[in-house]
C-alpha cells in the first residue's frame, strides 16, 4: 500500500506505537527511524520503515514523498549527556527543516509533537493550554521552540500545522518508569516529601486517538492542545498502584525532598566533566515536587477527545508487561527495547505479551 502518513520518530515508544496504530487502521504509513539507534523490527504490510534525521534535509525529502499527512513525533530526548547544541539542532532546525519540506512537497496537514514539560511545575492546577510557560530544563526549552516555529511558519507558508502537548506517555513496554518499578519491587523505594504532588499520564492509544483527530479535525489548524488521562494521579497513588502490582507490600519509608535536591545538585557536578549521565539528576528530583496536573477541556471540546484507558489501570498493564518481559528481576531491554515490544490489538489475542486489562484492549 503507498504510504499516505509519514511518522517520524519510528523508533521511539510513542512513534513505534502510532506506526502500528495507523497501519493496524487502514493507513498506509511510512515511518522514519533514526539510522544510528537501530532499525525497528515490527512488520505490518501498510508500514513501509526508512532511515532518516532531522538534521539531513535530503533523507526527509526522501521520507516525504507522496505522503499528504505528517505526524512529527521524532526528537533528541533528555539524553543528559549530550550538549545543548545538538538538542537545538533536532529539535528545532530539525522542526524547521520538516515543516518547509512538508509544504515544498504539497503536505496537507501536520501535526506536531510537542511536551507538557514546557508548563513546567503547575502553580495553580489544573493548567490549560494558556497557563504559564516557564520549562524546566534545555530539553523542554528546544521543544518549546519547535512548538513556536511548527505554529508561526506554518502560517506563514500556509501549512495546515497543529500541536500537542502530551503529558507523560506510557503503556506495556514504555521504560521511562522502569527504575521506579524496580526500586518497588526490591522494596528499596523512598519516598521524598508528602507524596501528595499530582503527576498527569497519557496512555499511548489515546495519545494516537488525539494526534488522528488533529489531523482530520479543520477546527485544529494552528491550535495547540493538552492531551492526558481523564485524571492525574498523586505521587503516593502511582507508588501503590505499583505495588499492588507486583504484589508487594506499599513503601513506607520518607525522606525530607531537601535531601534528595542537594545530592543531586552534587551528583551533577561531578558526573558533569565525565560527560556520563549521573544516577541521581535535578530533574529527576524536580518528580517529587513538581505538579503535573492538567485540563483537557479543550481537547473534549474542540476534538471530541475523550481519553479510554484509566491511569490506574494501564500503569498497573504497563508494570506488569515490565515483569513479562523479565525486566525487573535483571533482565534488560535490548537496544531497541522499547519499540521492539510486541503490540497487539485484537482482544482475543495476548495483550502485549501482559495481562492487560481488556479495558485497555478497546480500539481507538
Amino acid at each position: 500500500m503507498k504510504p499516505t502518513a509519514l511518522v517520524t520518530g519510528a523508533n521511539g515508544f510513542t512513534g513505534s506505537r502510532f506506526c502500528q496504530y495507523l497501519a493496524h487502521r487502514g493507513v498506509g504509513t511510512r515511518g522514519m527511524y533514526y539510522e544510528p539507534d537501530g532499525a525497528p523490527s515490527f512488520r505490518h504490510d501498510r508500514l513501509e520503515l526508512v532511515p532518516g534525521d532531522l538534521r539531513d534535509r535530503e533523507s526527509l525529502r526522501r521520507a516525504l514523498e507522496g505522503v499528504s499527512v505528517v505526524y512529527h513525533i521524532g526528537a533528541l530526548y533528555r539524553p543528559t549527556n549530550v550538549r545543548e547544541r545538538d538538542y537545538w539542532d533536532v529539535n528545532v532546525e530539525g522542526t524547521r527543516n520538516l515543516i518547509e519540506l512538508s509544504k515544498e512537497v504539497g503536505v496537507s496537514r501536520f501535526v506536531n509533537c510537542s511536551t507538557i514539560g514546557v508548563h513546567g511545575h503547575v502553580e495553580n492546577p489544573p493548567a490549560a493550554e494558556d497557563a504559564p510557560i516557564k520549562p524546566d530544563d534545555y530539553y523542554q526549552v528546544s521543544k518549546l521552540k519547535g512548538e513556536e516555529i511548527a505554529r508561526d511558519l506554518g502560517k506563514e507558508l500556509g501549512l495546515k500545522v497543529a500541536s500537542v502537548r502530551p503529558a507523560a506517555i506510557y503503556g506495556p513496554g514504555e521504560t521511562r518508569f522502569l527504575k521506579l518499578a524496580r526500586l518497588i519491587h526490591q522494596r528499596r523505594f523512598v519516598m521524598f516529601g508528602d507524596g501528595e504532588v499530582e503527576y498527569h499520564f497519557i496512555h499511548w492509544r489515546d495519545l494516537s486517538d488525539a494526534f488522528v483527530r488533529c489531523a482530520e479535525q479543520e477546527a485544529a489548524v494552528g491550535q495547540t492542545y493538552i492531551i492526558a488521562d481523564d485524571h492525574p494521579l498523586t505521587l503516593n497513588q502511582i507508588v501503590n498502584t505499583v505495588a499492588d502490582a507486583l504484589g508487594v507490600r506499599r513503601p513506607r519509608v520518607r525522606l525530607p525532598l531537601s535531601l534528595l535536591k542537594v545530592s543531586a545538585v552534587m551528583c551533577e557536578f561531578a558526573f558533569k566533566p565525565l560527560r556520563l549521565s549521573p544516577p541521581i539528576h535535578r530533574r529527576r528530583a524536580a518528580w517529587f515536587s513538581s505538579c503535573r496536573s492538567f485540563d483537557i477541556t479543550k481537547a473534549r471540546r474542540e476534538l471530541g477527545y475523550e481519553p479510554n484507558v484509566a491511569p490506574e489501570d494501564g500503569l498497573a498493564d504497563m508494570v506488569r508487561s515490565y515483569r513479562a518481559a523479565g525486566w525487573l528481576d535483571g533482565g534488560q531491554p535490548g537496544k531497541s527495547g522499547m519499540y521492539d515490544f510486541p503490540v497487539r490489538f485484537d482482544e482475543d489475542s495476548a495483550p502485549e505479551d501482559a495481562e492487560c486489562s481488556k479495558h485497555v484492549l478497546q480500539e481507538g
